[in-house]
């Protein structure tokens, strides 16, 4: 299967949040039958999805994110709940969510900004922070979002935001997501 790459630029969780976080999914497999659980070293919170894209159009892009001065200090995430997508008795992807952060969406918005300069054609619906953890149910048995209630997350969850990520897509390895370049608040 010889696919092209896709990229997206996003966050990632600090070692220790990834580990905690590994830990927590073994939990939730036991209680939820999800089809495909996410490696840990692939979580990450997605803040604009490019697609496939030419050499060109990723240097480009790739450019302008080196000349653009991330208008952000680092902040804090706090993964703080559990949640799905898709429906609700069958639900596609399970992913844990952060505590609403402003400054996130600002960085977003940034991103969102800079990827159009590039001419990159990005999703237009609203942003949802998470981290997906698993995809597509399988159960015979249909889903209840009450069960999600019953499981609560450590308060520890926290992880320091300071870089973005460009990130590669390789559906044939596993992890599957490849960093190809970081970009630092900071750095300018």
């Amino acid at each position: 299967m010889n696919t092209k790459p896709h990229y997206f630029l996003g966050v990632k969780p600090d070692s220790q949040v990834i580990s905690k976080l590994e830990k927590i999914s073994k939990e939730l497999q036991l209680r939820f039958p999800f089809k495909k659980w996410v490696h840990p070293f692939d979580y990450h919170i997605t803040l604009a999805f490019l697609g496939s894209a030419s050499d060109a159009k990723r240097e480009k892009l790739q450019i302008l994110l080196d000349e653009s001065l991330i208008a952000s200090d680092d902040f804090k995430l706090h993964i703080d709940h559990i949640g799905v997508f898709g429906h609700s008795e069958s639900p596609r992807i399970f992913w844990a969510g952060v505590e609403e952060e402003n400054k996130l969406f600002d960085l977003r918005n940034q991103v969102f900004h800079i990827c159009s300069q590039a001419d990159f054609q990005l999703e237009t619906r609203p942003f949802h922070p998470h981290l997906t953890l698993a995809r597509k149910w399988d159960s015979e048995a249909l889903f209840s979002e009450h069960l999600l209630k019953e499981f609560l997350l450590p308060k520890d969850l926290v992880f320091n935001v300071d870089s973005i990520h460009l990130f590669q897509t390789n559906m044939e390895r596993m992890p599957k997501y490849e960093i190809i370049k970081s970009y630092g608040f900071n750095d300018q």
